[in-house]
């Protein structure tokens, strides 16, 4: 299964303030509408509580608590990271990670692509993106001007981390 990953992070590393996105930079949540229709996205349960379920989208929602009910069959919860990664494959052949920290940090050296969108300020708040590991090279890069200024990249891991 192919697992990507998704995320908009300021220049000092920050993705959120608690629940919220630190910022609205117009025209860069497009980006996450376009690249997540009719996806899988793999989110932690705030992450999951904040965003609600998106239209055209379906859900690997990671929560400690069994107890989470949803009541939407695009929405499925798992216990943990590893068992929604053994079990996902009958659902879908892609999975996109969307957040939050948590689930970024313990997926980060995992992922085949990371799209991600650095929005051009320093944010105040309380949850970080993870470094990128060594083995991911830029493939991708444009800029977007707007309220605030961001830049769009994809990274991919390098050619000889392909199998």
């Amino acid at each position: 299964m192919k697992l990507s990953l998704m995320a908009a992070v300021s220049r000092n590393g920050i993705i959120g303030n608690g629940p919220e996105i630190p910022w609205q930079a117009k025209g860069e949540q497009l980006l996450f509408k376009a690249m997540t229709y009719n996806q899988w996205l793999l989110v932690g349960r705030k992450t999951f509580e904040s965003m609600g379920v998106l239209p055209n989208r379906n859900y690997a929602v990671i929560s400690r608590s069994e107890q989470l009910s949803v009541g939407d069959d695009r929405v499925k919860v798992f216990t943990s990271v590893e068992s929604a990664l053994e079990q996902m494959p009958q659902f879908t052949d892609h999975l996109l990670v969307a957040g939050g920290g948590e689930i970024y940090r313990q997926l980060i050296d995992r992922v085949d692509t990371v799209h991600r969108s650095v929005i051009d300020l320093e944010a105040s708040g309380d949850v970080t993106f993870p470094a990128l590991p060594a083995d991911l090279e830029q493939v991708f890069e444009q800029r977007f001007e707007s309220n605030i200024g961001y830049c769009y990249q994809i990274w991919k891991k390098g050619r000889s981390q392909l199998s």
